[in-house]
């Protein structure tokens, strides 16, 4: 016998109840599976022991109600730049939009020459301003701003890191900012951090960076600075550099330079290892009253970035004996720089 219009009714009704459930539940570990995968901190990091240091780290410290919560306006945190958030081999990045400009000064004044890191950069020999360290750095940028105003420095030194590829990775500057860090820093901002950057770099290459790369505003990136002078040209008033250098940022001069920009210590400082210019401020955060973290990236991965460390092993030796948590870059990231193709973090 034939089913009554009222029993197919039915029949339809419960398989379009049936359906709706099926699609609904659906739906719903759909939504799950998305939101646990945008939700995953430091994709990038293998799951190993610094990821899993960094994350429980953020997670006590932001825990309302725990013994090792901090509020939000202590949450500094404080990251060296070159070797730290983008590579600072075969040269510093702050080096690259200068050369020219130091040649052309060489060329007016040839006392420049007798300053090793010039001298070395005029032969192209990188291990050479490479040894010159931090000072020959800011020898190399004083010589090349000499006279010239911060709007002119700034915008020369955009260009150059925007157009200029590295000749390793064959990129512009601003593709190469680890990605590891990168999602560290965000994972810090999202978790109510204010981050600041200071580096031994020139504070008038580091603030040219692009602000998009990891979000840090101009007003919190600390670095070493060259003599301005306030002058007035063609009835218009500048700030002029001259040869002079005002603060050296590395070493003992971070931990003055944090003190003087942000007035404490900071909750969280990452540095590399290569001349132990961040072991100071690494210290100056670890004795601060209540929890810190301090994290150094090591540079093992000759195969993918660079394999270096000071000779006498500075770094790795504070980093064991003050307790700081090492990141092997072989073995702790599991990508160093971010996919063109990928949609950024």
């Amino acid at each position: 016998m034939a089913p009554s219009p009222i029993e197919s009714r039915r029949d339809l009704a419960g398989v379009s109840r049936d359906l709706a459930i099926s699609v609904v539940a659906g739906l719903v570990l759909l939504l799950f599976a998305l939101r646990t995968h945008a939700a995953e901190p430091l994709p990038s990091w293998n799951d190993t022991g610094p990821k899993q240091a960094v994350l429980a780290f953020v997670d006590k410290v932001t825990r309302e109600g725990g013994s090792d919560f901090v509020p939000v306006d202590q949450r500094i945190a404080v990251f060296d730049m070159d070797g730290t958030l983008i590579p600072e081999k075969p040269l510093p990045a702050a080096v690259m939009p200068i050369v020219e400009d130091v040649k052309t000064a060489a060329t007016k004044n040839p006392a420049l020459k007798q300053k090793p890191a010039i001298a070395a950069l005029l032969e192209g020999d990188a291990a050479g301003v490479a040894a010159a360290g931090e000072a020959g750095l800011v020898d190399i940028i004083s010589a090349a701003t000499d006279g010239r105003t911060t709007e002119e420095v700034g915008a020369s030194t955009r260009k150059v890191l925007e157009t200029v590829k590295d000749p390793r990775y064959g990129k512009p500057y601003t593709e190469l900012a680890y990605q590891p860090m990168v999602e560290l820093v965000n994972h810090l901002h999202e978790n109510g951090f204010q981050v600041w950057i200071c580096s031994g770099s020139p504070v008038l290459f580091t603030r040219q960076f692009p602000r998009s790369t990891f979000g840090i505003p101009p007003q919190q990136i600390l670095g070493s600075s060259v003599h301005t002078q306030f002058v007035e040209r063609d009835g218009r008033t500048v700030l002029v550099y001259t040869n002079k250098i005002d603060h050296i940022n590395d070493k003992e001069g971070k931990p003055v330079t944090i003190h003087l920009a942000i007035g404490q210590r900071p909750l969280f400082v990452g540095g590399n290892v290569g001349n132990g210019g961040d072991i100071a401020m690494m210290r100056y955060s670890k004795d601060r009253a209540g929890p810190s973290f301090q994290l150094l990236i090591n540079h093992d991965d000759a195969a993918r970035e660079f394999a270096y460390a000071e000779k006498d092993g500075y770094s790795l030796d504070a980093a064991k004996k003050y307790g700081f948590n090492v990141v092997s870059i072989a073995k702790d990231w599991a990508t160093i720089f971010r996919d063109p193709s990928s949609p950024s973090p």
